[in-house]
């Protein structure tokens, strides 16, 4: 296929060249504090009733407890051994761990009482983890006022976000290029089915791509009985906004968007009727992706669940169509018999590895730049409960892998080099290919697998899967011809515009 299909250029990306505008995003975003010139970081002070501050926990049931309770049902550190303060906070999560497995909660308080001393949103990467964690147990006034004031300005902190980091970017071009490969050329009509449309800056690569080969796009949006927060799901990302953007998108191509938002029982029935008149000429995709920073809000696996055994069986009918699956979760290895514990070390690993990566990109003074993007796009995924839910639905759900009966698809050495030129040579991530066959192909960051990329086929079906985990991407795709830096174009997400 020309290359010219796939418009996105993402090899040679240049963070710096964002700096200034994030400086003067992050500068409006403490505009409006009435009068207050005092930076994030003088307000997160360890003195008095602060946010990590013993004193400022919502129960205080716990305080009575004896501590020496917890010393006799846990190993933690004692008061007469120095400890380094991250090796101390080590040791703390590990002993909440043991107390979320052993449903203690009033110990689970006492270790959030002790942690809350150490944490810091402007420390080091396992502190600011852990100031995340302690948010479900303490009053946490300032971290709230600071988060209200970040989403006055939440589309300018998203596209750099987007722009910015490598996460949604790789799993989005993996995705989109397994779509366009797979188009035959005689169908006329690509039906993309979204799992979580979220603002749909994923789908503004498929757009100008179908519009080059003179076809036409159907998107649907599945939509959710969820409810949501306007902070989980900001108004950009509301389905009629959504709508608008991508269809003012498509005009600038020349294409004719339909888009749709649809319960999942309807559009069984919509596919079904399709099919019957012959639908032959229509290409489906099923793109489910979950739980990337970006998207900002956690689904359950039963959903997930419940979308790709949809896609499976309206697949198998039509036998013209893929799925793509990119999971933002999948940081721990699956089955019934992983305990809890061993499942909240895993995600502990994976969020600091992230926290890692995304420190490096910042100069030393925009901490608090930094902390105010922590707090919109890791935050909402660093939960101790949320954790437990999604341990206790792994466990009933199961791997996802076997619902699909797949040959594996090995990756080839162009998509190796490829995605190796996506993430550079010169920073912290890697690239590397796994699994039983060379199926996988890993982002890692210092060696800790942040996105899993799968590729398999189903009978007629392709199913490729994008497993992010964080410190690993990949992004399958022929490679594109040489580009000098003047030819280089962004890939940036649709920028939101005033409609009459």
């Amino acid at each position: 296929m020309a290359a010219e299909e796939f418009p996105m250029e993402l090899g040679g990306f240049e963070p710096n060249f964002f700096i200034d505008q994030y400086e003067n995003m992050y500068a409006s975003c403490l505009e409006g504090s009435e009068g207050s010139n005092t930076l994030p970081s003088q307000r997160f002070s360890v003195e008095g009733n602060d946010v990590w501050s013993p004193n400022s926990f919502v129960t205080s049931e716990a305080s009575s407890m004896d501590v020496t309770s917890v010393q006799q049902s846990l190993t933690l550190p004692r008061d007469d051994m120095e400890f380094d303060n991250e090796v101390s906070i080590h040791h703390l999560l590990k002993a909440f761990s043991e107390s979320m497995e052993m449903g203690q909660r009033e110990l689970e308080l006492v270790i959030m009482r002790c942690l809350a001393e150490k944490v810091n949103p402007l420390g080091q990467s396992l502190e600011r983890l852990a100031f995340n964690l302690c948010q479900g147990f303490v009053d946490n006034q300032h971290g709230n006022y600071l988060k209200q004031e970040s989403f006055k300005n939440f589309e300018a902190a998203f596209n750099l976000f987007y722009q910015i980091f490598p996460f949604g970017r790789l799993a989005h071009y993996a995705a989109n290029t397994a779509i366009l490969e797979s188009i035959p050329e005689d169908v006329e009509t690509v039906h993309v089915v979204e799992f979580d449309i979220g603002e749909g800056v994923q789908l503004s690569q498929l757009i100008e791509a179908v519009a080059k080969r003179n076809k036409t796009l159907k998107v649907t949006a599945i939509k959710w009985d969820v409810e949501e927060s306007d902070e989980v799901a900001p108004p950009q990302w509301r389905f009629k906004e959504t709508k608008k953007q991508l269809q003012y998108h498509a005009r600038s191509f020349g294409l004719n968007l339909k888009v749709e938002e649809i319960a999942i029982e309807d559009l069984v029935s919509e596919i079904k009727k399709a099919n019957k008149r012959g639908g032959m000429r229509e290409f489906l995709a099923f793109n489910s992706m979950v739980g990337l920073p970006h998207m900002r809000r956690r689904r359950s696996r039963g959903l997930v669940m419940e979308f790709l055994r949809l896609a499976k069986d309206l697949l198998a009918n039509s036998a013209r169509g893929i799925v793509t699956f990119g999971d933002g979760y999948a940081c721990t290895k699956r089955g019934n018999d992983l305990s809890f514990r061993s499942f909240f070390d895993a995600n502990v690993v994976h969020y600091k590895a992230l926290l890692e990566s995304l420190e490096s990109t910042f100069p030393s003074h925009l901490g608090e730049a930094r902390m105010v993007m922590e707090l919109m796009f890791v935050a909402p995924y660093v939960s101790s409960q949320a954790w437990l839910d999604k341990w206790n639905e792994e466990r009933e759900c199961g791997n996802l892998q076997p619902l699909f009966g797949l040959e594996s698809r090995r990756v080839s050495r162009e998509m190796l080099m490829e995605a190796k030129e996506i993430v550079g040579a010169d920073s912290s991530y890697g690239v590397r290919v796994g699994g039983e066959n060379g199926n996988e192909m890993a982002l890692e960051w210092n060696s800790i697998p942040l996105l899993l990329n799968r590729n398999a086929y189903l009978k007629y079906m392709e199913i490729c899967g994008i497993s992010i985990s964080f410190s690993s991407s990949s992004a399958p795709r022929t490679p594109p011809p040489h580009q000098s830096a003047s030819n280089k174009r962004e890939y940036l997400p649709l920028q939101h515009k005033e409609y009459v």
